[in-house]
């Protein structure tokens, strides 16, 4: 019996020492990766990854990006990335670096307003007389003051109205106002006189009263 219960006792801690010791290795830090049954660090920015740490927790082996690549996180990447391009129509605004992309923006006089600039720039657009709300940059467009301009031709078409059209909209607009003017008046001036009617008519029938007019005679009032 005894030796039974010393069996089930040293069974109960190596059990015990095996689920502690699985549970430290498998606790991995914010800064660490998971390799087999070990926690190694990552390489830092600008490194890349040649061998995972071969102790719990302890420094993996890294290697620096060769030129023209570059790594800008912590990473166990087995191979840096390569650096962008810039196309022709676009000019070097940040070198690449081994920890840095290079950054390109589309030359002078041309923009590209979308995500990444995945397309070719485009020309930048011209406004008549000189009407520049904001002026082109490498991300976004002119913008023009088009309230009375004719439309122009450019790399993206803006859309005007004629300045006959807008004279047109502008003698509505005063029209309606006008309009609506005349018929609050309208209708304030009605309002009044009913209620001036109102007591015209009460007045009248309490002098009638007094001085004994018939009822049945018909009055004209208020008409």
């Amino acid at each position: 019996m005894m030796a039974r219960m010393r069996c089930l006792l040293l069974l109960g801690l190596f059990l015990r020492v095996a689920v502690c010791s699985v549970s430290n290795t498998t606790q991995c830090d914010k800064d660490e990766f998971k390799h087999e049954h070990l926690c190694c660090q990552y390489c830092s920015a600008g490194t890349y990854l040649i061998n995972p740490c071969q102790k719990n927790h302890g420094t993996s082996e890294c290697a620096p990006c060769d030129s023209k690549h570059f790594i800008d996180h912590k990473n166990r990447e087995p191979e840096c990335f390569p650096c962008s391009v810039c196309r022709d129509d676009q000019e070097e605004v940040a070198t690449c670096s081994s920890t840095t992309d290079r950054k390109c923006q589309c030359k002078q006089g041309t923009y590209c307003d979308s995500e990444n600039c995945l397309e070719k720039c485009h020309t930048c657009s011209s406004c008549p007389d000189s009407k520049v709300i904001r002026k082109c940059n490498a991300t976004t467009d002119t913008v023009c003051d088009t309230f009375d301009s004719k439309p122009v031709l450019s790399g993206h078409p803006h859309f005007c109205f004629p300045e006959s059209l807008n004279n047109v909209v502008i003698t509505a607009a005063v029209i309606t106002v006008i309009a609506a003017v005349i018929a609050v008046i309208a209708a304030v001036i009605t309002v009044i006189r009913k209620i001036i009617c109102h007591y015209r008519k009460k007045d009248k029938g309490a002098q009638n009263s007094v001085t004994g007019v018939n009822s049945g005679e018909k009055i004209q009032l208020c008409k």
